[in-house]
């Protein structure tokens, strides 16, 4: 066939071939059903993207947070969208550095103890009964691993506020899911307010994780708030209030500490502290004049009952403290590598580590450092450390250098691992990868930040103000 024959044949082709491509799904979705070549295209959908726009797949993922609880089976795992973006974001953008022949890796402060935290994982495949979760939560933190990558290798100062904007609006709509699913009614506390029903969930299995969630959006709302630009702030501060509201209904005494933890460290911050003293002379001049600002709301009552509670747990009656008391024990008899991820619930029954009278047992030891030491041994334990250690110099040096622009975002970073941490103490909430997702993204945040306010990035900028 000539040359010309070849050229007039050429505009015919990509009519061809959606042709075939339409029969085919056609025959796919008479043979197995429509949602089968709906799954097919948005899995390509999502391929193409994560291997064109990485850095955009992982805002889109980070929006679709609310739709956690919609999960995708596949073989035995359960996926849900915001996960699977989140997985094809670090993925794809690991791929497409391997197709330009450089490596998914670049020098940071953070990378060894986040990378050998996912390494962690694997001998858990060798002493779990059920080998197939500890592979896909590998999986899983190994794609979040490139994600940290991907924002330490290509992110800006302006990639963390994009980040931080998008996780608060995020946030905000799960706050809006829990005040409608729960009716905007508060829920009801038994005894001295250390038992609650009709708790909010949100988007999530359980309202500990809507608090972590919540709590860790909140600090990058507020910064955004206060210092964003004059479009973004009235949205940032709505979110704000949305976030509040959902965490407030969650009635999690860890998440509702860990805020009050958090923005005390977002009072390091000259813009939220005249804020706070503007806020505080407005109540006291309506104390004055006979208004209560405050209210008498039920919600109100009930933050207050419940955060009370908190004492009275504390005197040893909550069943938490059985469960710290024993795990030590599943440590010691596990040193090394743990007991496998997730195999927590299968190994506390033989401890007698039962829910009240029940055959059921606890999904984990309410705390993530005993968590991490009964699942990933005194090796997981030590990364955990590292991690912690490194974290903490990162935003440390870098607030101290960093330029009055970059104090907002990386005190909002710091504020929401501060969160963690003191939810932390008395939960464990890294079951959700959602939040493990979110976790390595902010930092590769701390490290472009920290990164950003280096004096050589500085010098050129000139005085911020």
């Amino acid at each position: 066939m000539t040359t010309t024959a070849l050229q007039r044949l050429e505009p015919v082709v990509p009519a061809l071939a959606a042709a075939l491509l339409g029969v085919g799904v056609v025959q796919v979705a008479y043979l197995t059903g429509p949602i089968v070549p709906l799954a097919l295209a948005g899995g390509a959908a999502l391929l193409v993207l994560s291997l064109v726009r990485p850095m955009f797949t992982l805002y889109v993922a980070v929006a679709l947070a609310p739709l956690e609880l919609i999960s995708f089976q596949f073989g035995g795992a359960g996926v849900s969208p915001a996960e699977a973006m989140l997985a094809a974001s670090g993925a794809g953008w690991a791929a497409s550095r391997l197709a330009h022949g450089e490596l998914p890796f670049v020098a940071s402060p953070l990378g060894w103890p986040l990378g050998l935290l996912v390494v962690a994982l694997v001998p858990g495949i060798a002493v779990v009964a059920e080998p197939f979760s500890v592979i896909k939560v590998m999986v899983l933190w190994g794609a979040f691993f490139f994600v940290y990558q991907m924002i330490v290798a290509e992110g800006t100062r302006e990639t963390v506020r994009n980040l931080l904007f998008v996780l608060a609006l995020s946030a905000a709509v799960v706050g809006v899911i829990a005040v409608v699913s729960s009716g905007g009614a508060a829920p009801d506390l038994r005894g001295a307010g250390d038992t609650a029903s009709g708790r909010a969930r949100g988007s999530f299995g359980h309202p500990n994780t809507l608090a972590t969630f919540e709590a860790l959006a909140m600090p990058g709302a507020l910064a955004l708030g206060l210092a964003g630009s004059a479009i973004i702030r009235p949205v940032a501060l709505a979110s704000f209030g949305l976030i509040f509201a959902g965490l407030a209904l969650s009635l999690s005494r860890g998440g509702l500490l860990a805020v009050v933890g958090a923005l005390m460290v977002m009072l390091i911050w000259a813009p939220f502290r005249k804020t706070v003293v503007v806020a505080g002379l407005i109540v006291a001049v309506l104390a004055v004049g006979g208004a209560n600002p405050l209210g008498e709301t039920q919600q109100a009552q009930v933050l207050s009952q419940r955060l009370a509670s908190v004492g009275y747990s504390a005197g040893g009656v909550d069943p938490r403290f059985r469960v710290w008391e024993v795990t030590p024990q599943i440590i010691a008899d596990h040193p090394l590598v743990g007991v496998g991820q997730n195999a927590f619930p299968e190994v506390a029954t033989r401890y007698g580590l039962l829910l009240g009278n029940s055959a059921s047992t606890y999904e984990h030891a309410h705390n993530i450092a005993l968590t991490i030491a009964a699942e990933l041994g005194l090796l997981g334990l030590g990364v955990l450390l590292w991690l912690v250690v490194a974290l903490t110099r990162v935003l440390v040096s870098g607030y101290l250098r960093a330029p009055r622009a970059d104090r907002g975002p990386l005190l909002a970073v710091g504020a929401a691992f501060v969160a963690l941490a003191l939810q932390g103490m008395v939960d464990y909430t890294l079951r959700s990868a959602i939040i493990v997702g979110v976790v390595f993204a902010l930092c590769g945040c701390a490290v472009v930040l920290a990164r950003e306010s280096s004096p050589d990035t500085t010098a050129s900028l000139g005085e911020v103000t």
